[in-house]
């Protein structure tokens, strides 16, 4: 019995000083074989749900996939990957305040995706466009139906687009074009 505790001992020793070493504080290394490196631009937290206290981890990484990552223990939620098959760094994702949806841009596809269970809800391509910025509109003067903000993206194609995309359905509503 004695033997038995003395080595219990030695393993809860061994397990403590093995944990974390300072040189390894505040390291992102959550599920890179399974997410890639996140691209810290694209990594933000975000209520997947409106009533909810709860925040997930989103992320936008290297390879180009989308993901939610519970932060209080660091296991993946969903992830998807990007139609656009993008491995370089660059693209989009944002969140409105109060909405079960997350935007993703990379290179000429936008696309919404549900926050709590990382479903396709649609997808917009650029039609040979390049994407250089994307927005969830928060104002106030907007009103979003069922809750669902528009998007507004900045597309190049030769010339400069600003097209404002349904937040719903990811139609154009209007695009203009920056004649300069």
């Amino acid at each position: 019995m004695r033997m038995l505790l003395s080595l219990a001992a030695c393993l809860i020793l061994i397990a403590s000083v093995l944990a974390v070493f300072p040189d390894e504080a505040y390291q992102i290394d959550y599920h890179h074989a399974l997410l890639g490196f996140p691209q810290q631009q694209t990594t933000f937290f975000h209520q997947p749900y409106p009533n909810s206290k709860a925040s997930l981890i989103y992320t936008l990484s290297e390879r180009g996939v989308i993901g939610a990552v519970n932060p209080k223990d660091g296991s993946l939620i969903w992830r998807q990957f990007s139609s656009s098959n993008s491995t370089s760094t660059g693209g989009f994702l944002k969140a409105g305040e109060g909405q079960n949806t997350v935007v993703s841009a990379t290179s000429d596809i936008i696309a919404a995706w549900s926050a709590s269970e990382g479903r396709l809800i649609w997808e917009s391509k650029a039609r040979g466009g390049k994407i250089k910025d994307l927005e969830v509109l928060e104002s106030n003067a907007i009103e979003a139906t069922d809750g669902v903000k528009d998007i507004i993206a900045v597309v190049e194609h030769g010339q400069t687009y600003v097209k404002r995309l349904d937040g719903k359905t990811g139609k154009a509503l209007w695009t203009y074009a920056d004649e300069r």
